[in-house]
């Protein structure tokens, strides 16, 4: 497998975290399913190749053909059926606001169909890319469809400095704090973050301390005791 990301330009980096396109290799072996764990974030996946399966139990489902995947509380296992063509828009915590009508609370622990959530960003899309054969263009082009839609869009996120406050720490800032930047109670701060990220503050805050363990493995080659230190 080939997987690239691409940084968006701005205004638009502060709603979308990065473009990633994931491609399988000529002749590749057969991939096995793979578990993918909750990172906070919200991301919309484009598909141009075979459908990908996703696992419950002893069932398996097919994942539409471009779709949204909430915020995840729990991981989910998927695997390939065919040849693999993905691209996909990780979106910052909150960054979803401008572009879907949607409370993202909605959408947590789900893969919803795209073209339901946001039909005329859907057609953006397809038009853009109905004729390009490359990742990269394909990539340049949602770009474009995004920037596009996000000149006409008055609608921004009231939560998305918050959001950024929270992923700037790792997790390590506490409700409290957040709740007095913003001037507003922990209910109501939790009741904005449900609506515009999909998840709690705090859940956020594990999630993303979660996934410093990963990122300290990788630099930690002594076993556990010197990634706990780090955590």
């Amino acid at each position: 497998m080939r997987y690239l990301e691409f940084k968006p330009r701005p205004p638009l980096n502060r709603f979308v975290e990065c473009f990633w396109t994931l491609e399988s290799e000529t002749n590749a072996e057969p991939v096995t399913a793979e578990r993918i764990l909750p990172d906070g974030c919200v991301e919309l996946i484009l598909n141009f190749g075979a459908r990908v399966s996703q696992h419950s139990g002893e069932k398996r489902s097919l994942q539409p053909r471009n779709f949204l995947v909430g915020q995840m509380t729990g991981p989910i296992l998927i695997s390939p059926t065919g040849v693999v063509e993905l691209l996909g828009v990780r979106f910052q915590p909150g960054g979803t606001v401008p572009f879907l009508r949607t409370p993202m609370y909605e959408l947590t622990d789900s893969v919803t169909e795209f073209e339901s959530l946001a039909p005329a960003l859907h057609q953006s899309f397809s038009e853009a890319t109905e004729d390009l054969s490359s990742m990269s263009e394909r990539v340049s082009a949602v770009e474009s469809s995004l920037l596009d839609h996000l000149s006409r869009r008055k609608k921004r996120s009231w939560l998305l400095p918050l959001a950024a406050e929270v992923v700037g720490s790792g997790g390590l800032i506490s409700v409290d704090h957040l709740a007095n930047l913003a001037g507003i109670s922990n209910r109501q701060l939790e009741r904005r973050f449900l609506s515009e990220v999909g998840i709690g503050p705090k859940l956020l805050s594990r999630i993303l301390r979660f996934q410093q363990v990963f990122r300290a493995v990788e630099r930690c080659d002594g076993g556990w005791a010197p990634v706990a230190l780090e955590c």
